[in-house]
């Protein structure tokens, strides 16, 4: 599998925001590895043929389709059909990304395709419906802002990425019309960025919740409740996922040992990290080194 990365970093050291890259895979089967992340996902297959398992539902895999996934929503490429390679856009980003304080245009309820799907919701965009060829329209449009990096192209980014959103909502059937989420107020999300913050700078250490309410100036439990509001996943998942994150760039360009690497990821020991890394990844860090 081939990389090609383009990042809008984070404020945080070694994160990003948002990350656009390419992926090309030669035909074949493949094991249905479990695949979580803490990013939204959008996935354009520019060539090949093939199944991609979403949790219990297979979805045939063409030229053109768009895929959607949601924060730690099973997915995997299972098959490649024989042919031509399989080549596809990969668009992961947080979901602060959207909603941080910091952009007045942006705000977390244009994430309801993520959080508010109804029972007629696919993870493959309809490819009968028009508005996917305006939606594969944009995330080119994307990939090209990034390659000629023009004067403020990561605000266009940005744009394109919400009107790709707000397309969804729009000309499909996919999200819930009796949401009873209430609104965020906007100086939580200013809490919960700190939260965040706080959690990519202790990502070593011992954390618990009250270290993450402490650091959102809120009580445990409106903590916990916002942040999974926010994010998709609780702050343990989103720290456990952190943190095999960062193992596996240690595994893949270090020769510290399993245990070396549990402790630099604030794991207390490799019982604990084996059964966490294998959770988010399919495999045990050795099988994956």
């Amino acid at each position: 599998m081939k990389f090609q990365e383009a990042l809008i970093p984070a404020r945080t050291k070694d994160m990003f925001l948002l990350k656009l890259y390419h992926s090309q895979v030669k035909p074949g089967k493949r094991q249905n590895r479990r695949h979580h992340h803490t990013e939204f996902e959008i996935a354009l297959f520019k060539s090949g043929s093939g199944t991609y398992t979403v949790g219990d539902t297979a979805y045939a895999i063409q030229p053109g389709d768009i895929f959607l996934f949601s924060t730690h929503e099973v997915h995997c490429i299972t098959e490649i059909h024989e042919g031509e390679d399989m080549l596809l856009l990969n668009v992961h980003f947080e979901p602060r990304f959207i909603w941080s304080t910091g952009n007045d245009l942006f705000d977390a309820k244009y994430l309801k395709i993520f959080f508010e799907r109804n029972d007629a919701f696919e993870n493959r965009l309809d490819r009968q419906n028009p508005a996917t060829a305006v939606i594969r329209s944009l995330i080119l449009q994307m990939e090209d802002e990034f390659a000629k990096q023009l004067p403020e192209y990561e605000l266009m980014v940005k744009i394109q990425l919400l009107t790709i959103l707000v397309t969804v909502s729009r000309h499909y059937d996919y999200v819930s019309r009796e949401s009873s989420r209430p609104a965020v107020h906007v100086k939580s999300l200013s809490q919960i960025e700190d939260a965040i913050h706080y959690i990519h700078d202790h990502l070593d250490s011992d954390l618990s919740l009250d270290d993450l309410a402490k650091a959102a100036n809120m009580s445990r439990s409106y903590f916990s409740t916002i942040f999974k509001r926010l994010n998709g996943i609780s702050p343990w998942d989103y720290i456990t996922i952190k943190r095999i994150e960062q193992s596996i760039e240690y595994l893949e360009s270090t020769d510290s040992s399993i245990l070396e690497i549990a402790c630099r990821c604030g794991f207390n020991n490799t019982a604990n990290f084996n059964r966490a890394f294998k959770k988010i990844t399919g495999k045990t860090p050795s099988e994956y080194r």
